[in-house]
């Protein structure tokens, strides 16, 4: 029986996809990169995302010497945009049916604290969740990665056991994070990575909206 599922929030349960696209193509253009399309985003997207602009001509010295300024650009091109996004087709329907069987939701993200709960609140779903794991500074998804260990030390507190717990996300570093800890591990198609990346990585369930989870969910109990 599923107790607690963890949520990455970008591209999963908000759709925000083009919106990050526009901020990161705004950062390659500041930083003497190559702009994206969007399928070409979704084939290449990587974190941390100093991989991902160097992937397109940005140099990394400049941009570790810059990293204050990388994380303004980034994100005062990003949280206006995102300020008018809605949740994915199915994500409040989903977190409804979580709720209403006492399923524990947790957000875990690259993003920072303050953007997700700005959103949540602007949403109206902050309810739905019981955490908010994300980052502090503006410019730490860009250097590195810091979700696995935020997830360990979640996984821990819980004292679930690890057939109690699903990660889902749309990108294959939730799959990685999750096999790690021995939880299972849910893709979902549609968000800023492209479907054979995820595909590739072989994870337990591969979906293509949240709603899809609760089908899953019900099979597992």
């Amino acid at each position: 029986m599923i107790k607690l599922v963890v949520f990455d929030w970008n591209g999963t349960i908000i759709a925000d996809t083009l919106a990050c696209m526009e901020a990161d193509n705004r950062v390659l253009q500041v930083f003497g990169g190559t702009m994206v399309d969007l399928k070409t985003y979704r084939q290449t997207m990587i974190i941390p995302a100093i991989d991902f602009y160097m992937q397109h001509g940005c140099n990394r010295e400049e941009l570790l010497g810059n990293s204050q300024r990388l994380g303004e650009v980034l994100h005062g091109h990003y949280e206006p945009r995102a300020a008018k996004v809605r949740t994915r087709i199915g994500a409040r329907r989903m977190l409804e049916w979580l709720q209403h069987r006492e399923i524990k939701a947790v957000i875990l993200s690259n993003h920072t604290v303050t953007g997700i709960n700005r959103q949540l609140q602007r949403l109206r779903i902050q309810d739905y969740f019981s955490e908010v794991l994300a980052n502090n500074a503006l410019g730490s998804s860009i250097k590195g990665r810091n979700k696995r260990e935020k997830l360990e030390v979640c996984f821990a507190k819980s004292g679930l056991r690890q057939n109690e717990v699903l990660i889902v996300g749309d990108s294959p570093e939730e799959i990685e994070m999750g096999r790690y800890v021995g939880i299972g591990t849910v893709a979902i198609t549609g968000g800023y990575y492209a479907r054979n990346r995820l595909v590739r990585n072989n994870p337990d369930y591969l979906i293509n909206k949240p709603s899809d989870l609760i089908t899953i969910i019900e099979a597992i109990r």
